[in-house]
């Protein structure tokens, strides 16, 4: 007999039935990793840092563009210009990485149970902004993950 249930149907089931089913049928290594709490390890706009075990949970069932995207963290020590996230999928404008970084930032909440919604995994670096020449568009940038998550998204994309 095979069960098949799709990663977004996976997810709509309740945090117990998840861990009671990756328990019985997938590999019990994605449970071991403790779950943090918010009020000590998260702080507004840092990045949160990820541990090898946390990094498997987040990439675990993500879409091949997703994991993409999330490998040129890997590849650049944390660090990913906003042209080299768009070229994954084509898009051409900065707006089409807010789709990507939500859904990251809300898998992430999910993951450490983060009530407060303050958690997020990727980070803006200000000082990096290419704006056009009217200084209205922004043409390019860069994006940031912590060193510890860039190391732990590696290990799990990489190797």
């Amino acid at each position: 007999m095979h069960i098949v249930i799709e990663a977004r149907d996976f997810r709509r089931l309740s945090p117990e039935t998840q861990r009671e089913l990756i328990r019985k049928f997938a590999d019990p290594k994605l449970l071991q990793s403790t779950r943090r709490t918010t009020r000590t390890e998260t702080t507004w706009k840092q990045p949160v840092d990820l541990d090898k075990n946390l990094a498997l949970r987040m990439v675990h069932g993500l879409s091949d563009n997703h994991r993409e995207r999330l490998k040129i963290f890997a590849n650049n020590k944390g660090r990913a210009r906003m042209k080299d996230l768009l070229a994954v999928t084509g898009d051409t404008h900065w707006r089409a990485l807010s789709l990507f970084e939500g859904a990251m930032t809300r898998r992430l909440r999910r993951l450490i149970g983060d009530t407060e919604k303050k958690a997020h995994l990727i980070g803006w670096d200000y000082e990096s902004t290419v704006w056009d020449k009217g200084h209205k568009e922004i043409e390019d940038g860069v994006y940031y993950v912590t060193p510890k998550t860039a190391k732990a998204l590696s290990a799990v994309l990489l190797d």
